[in-house]
């Protein structure tokens, strides 16, 4: 996370909030968001984190993908499918026993 805490000062510099104004408007002592910003807060918490991004008004998975907490492929998955979301649990299951087939027959075809 060499690059979370640069990440946070640089937004609220260029909020123009200072220490004690984001403290205020996170409920996160100064202190702490000090920590953060300067490398000895290791792990700060998602909700600390999130509590942050509102305060500085970006959306907290910058925050989150800075923090390493989320990577790239968690918010832009290298395969999507759209519409799986609407699907009932019995629609999944279909869709699932539809994968394992194509799966099966991929290396059907690769062992004749």
């Amino acid at each position: 996370m060499p690059n979370l805490g640069q990440f946070i000062k640089s937004k609220r510099e260029s909020s123009g909030l200072s220490l004690k104004k984001l403290s205020s408007a996170t409920g996160i002592s100064d202190t702490e968001i000090l920590k953060i910003e300067n490398g000895t807060r290791k792990k700060p918490s998602w909700e600390h984190l999130c509590k942050i991004a509102k305060a500085l008004n970006f959306h907290p998975f910058e925050v989150l993908l800075s923090a390493g907490y989320i990577s790239e492929n968690d918010i832009h998955p290298p395969l999507l499918i759209s519409g799986l979301e609407d699907l009932n649990e019995q629609q999944l299951n279909t869709v699932q026993l539809f994968v394992n087939f194509i799966k099966t027959q991929e290396k059907t075809c690769l062992n004749d």
